[in-house]
């Protein structure tokens, strides 16, 4: 079952859309998204994760964050066991922005939201916007992990 229209979908991955045109993972990426719903199998999910890792999207941290928000969110809505997997793409670039604590990262990705939708009401998809508002704060100690993880990174 869809929720989305199929233009709202567009709207709302169209930067993931334009970079497919030059790399491959990110069509790919863009493809699996399309179909993706709580049907999805492992397999696919596996697949879709491998494709996002691949990536490797270059920018300052905001425009990282951002790129990934709209993607992992609507992903984690569908599929939070994939947290271990994806939350890092939410976490790292607003640790390197100086966020260390985990109600502050909440925080900042809630007020992110409001921000883009505010510029772009398609930025999220609606589910999307249920895990950030009902869903995020519930993973303080996953979210705690991934900031020790950078912190670790950043001391070695």
């Amino acid at each position: 079952m869809k929720t989305k229209t199929n233009s709202d979908f567009d709207e709302t991955f169209s930067a993931l859309k334009r970079m497919g045109n030059t790399i491959q993972s990110a069509k790919n990426t863009f493809e699996l998204l399309r179909e993706f719903n709580s049907e999805t199998t492992d397999l696919q999910c596996d697949l879709l994760i491998s494709e996002i890792h691949k990536i490797q999207y270059h920018s300052n941290t905001n425009s990282y964050f951002y790129f990934y928000f709209p993607i992992i969110s609507h992903i984690l809505y569908y599929k939070p066991e994939y947290v271990k997997e994806l939350l890092k793409y939410l976490i790292g670039p607003n640790f390197a922005n100086g966020t260390s604590q985990v109600n502050e990262m909440i925080l900042i990705i809630k007020e992110a939201m409001k921000f883009k939708l505010n510029e772009n009401e398609f930025y999220l998809t609606r589910e999307s916007q249920f895990w950030v508002e009902d869903e995020l704060y519930k993973l303080e100690k996953e979210i705690q992990r991934e900031i020790d993880i950078c912190q670790k990174e950043l001391d070695e």
